[in-house]
């Protein structure tokens, strides 16, 4: 039967958790608006500054006011870059990390399995947390914001709770919905980016045959520098990446649970949460890590 008269060891750690995911989510939404940012600064000082030159003879007044605000522009992307750099998606990792783990834990202990199903549970459960927490002080101060609402403990108190309402839910509520709209994103970069070189490849034939009689040919510059910008962008995001990460985590979790409902294996309880919670992590720890690669090769 479920008994949700919880000690309050996990409900500190539930609400702290919530903490280290506000802070986490803030740091994350920080770099994607700073890599946001750097696309338009690029793709705003190329038009800005081929309109300068395009209109300067006829109307100096606009060309020079035109040249003026594309040099701010490119003067603002190494500003803005700092907010997206390694350290910054790094440092985002890691507020994650303890988030997610501190997640897993309650989760954990409110199924009752290991290293949770002793009578020293609430002892082993704060020592796990201070020992995150100690090896993350450093971004402590990142969580001591706004105190987050408080919220109820997840109905969990035996591991077929723990099943719908942990490994069923994080199929149904996150992976499946996360690689769906991944994959979204990830098909409007390629459509974008196809809409942009076959632009630019007429524009390039337009010269070709008319000759630049209009000013064409500084435009394909500007398309190739658009094109350029929203591929470092789409690069960044690592929407394909994670797109095939969630949906591959919902499999692996899904065929986890049919396993074990099918009585095909997993039908220890601790080493069945185990496993669900060594899926999760690793998918975390896949994407995270993919990032800070990417990021790491992209300013080397």
């Amino acid at each position: 039967m479920a008994n949700f008269d919880t000690p309050a060891a996990v409900t500190v750690v539930w609400q702290r958790q919530a903490a280290w995911s506000r802070a986490a989510g803030q740091a994350k939404r920080a770099i994607t608006r700073a890599r946001l940012t750097v696309a338009a600064l690029t793709v705003g000082a190329a038009v800005l500054g081929t309109l300068a030159s395009q209109l300067g003879p006829a109307r100096p007044g606009v060309g020079r006011a035109f040249a003026i605000v594309a040099a701010a522009a490119l003067l603002l992307v190494p500003l803005a870059a700092r907010w997206a750099s390694r350290d910054a998606v790094h440092t985002w990792t890691r507020l994650r990390s303890v988030s997610e783990a501190l997640k897993a834990d309650t989760y954990r202990y409110l199924a009752g399995v290991a290293p949770f199903g002793g009578t020293d549970r609430d002892v082993v459960l704060l020592g796990r947390f201070n020992a995150l927490t100690d090896d993350a002080g450093d971004l402590v101060g990142r969580t001591l914001g706004a105190v987050p609402p408080a919220r109820p403990l997840p109905a969990v108190s035996d591991v077929a709770t723990y099943v719908t309402e942990r490994l069923q839910r994080q199929v149904d509520v996150y992976y499946l919905p996360a690689a769906r709209r991944t994959a979204k994103a990830a098909q409007r970069v390629r459509y974008a980016t196809t809409a942009l070189t076959v632009a630019a490849a007429l524009l390039s034939a337009t010269v070709g045959v008319l000759g630049d009689n209009l000013g064409l040919t500084a435009w394909i510059g500007v398309a190739a520098a658009v094109t350029t910008a929203l591929v470092g962008y789409g690069s960044a995001q690592q929407y394909e990446h994670q797109q095939i990460e969630y949906a591959r985590t919902a499999d692996q979790l899904t065929r986890l649970r049919v396993t074990r409902e099918a009585g095909r294996g997993w039908i220890d309880d601790d080493a069945f949460v185990a496993e669900a919670e060594r899926i999760i992590s690793l998918s975390n720890e896949g994407w995270m890590a993919k990032m800070i690669e990417q990021d790491g090769a992209v300013q080397q």
